[in-house]
């Protein structure tokens, strides 16, 4: 992926957020949080990721019921996915990635993830150098499903 010198900017991010954490969890929780690291801070992560002009790192606490922890996971998904569809309407590339280093506690702790807590994935973000084309509907694969 090229990206092109446009800087990603937090406010950009942040208004995409604000939509994007509209996802669907049993009692409302939400139990994210979000580490930004824009332009200025990329070099943090030149050993673990591939470059990008921004990144994103989705952090979720983990709790201590295994049914909370499934669904509160399966929420920040869903809250993934949203952002994605957000920021391509906006014409912001987004890569979601998990390398090896987001289990590891020590490499963890280095960007603020605390005792408790874990990185769902890390995304890393662009303006595309070329022009990006949204998908549309009849590049949609065709689904099917059985009822009962």
């Amino acid at each position: 992926m090229s990206y092109s010198a446009r800087p990603v900017s937090e406010n950009h991010i942040l208004e995409l957020l604000n939509v994007a954490v509209w996802a669907p969890n049993d009692g409302m929780r939400e139990p994210w949080r979000f580490i930004f690291i824009g332009s200025d801070n990329t070099d943090v992560l030149s050993d673990l990721q591939d470059q990008a002009p921004a990144y994103l790192i989705l952090v979720i606490k983990e709790d201590q019921d295994p049914h909370k922890r499934e669904e509160d996971y399966a929420a920040a998904s869903c809250l993934m996915q949203n952002f994605r569809l957000l920021a391509q309407d906006r014409m912001l590339h987004v890569r979601m990635t998990m390398n090896d280093w987001i289990y590891d506690r020590v490499c963890t702790r280095r960007f603020g993830v605390h005792d408790g807590e874990r990185i769902v994935a890390v995304l890393e973000m662009g303006y595309d150098g070329q022009s990006m084309e949204p998908v549309k509907v009849e590049d949609a694969p065709d689904l099917t499903f059985e009822v009962l």
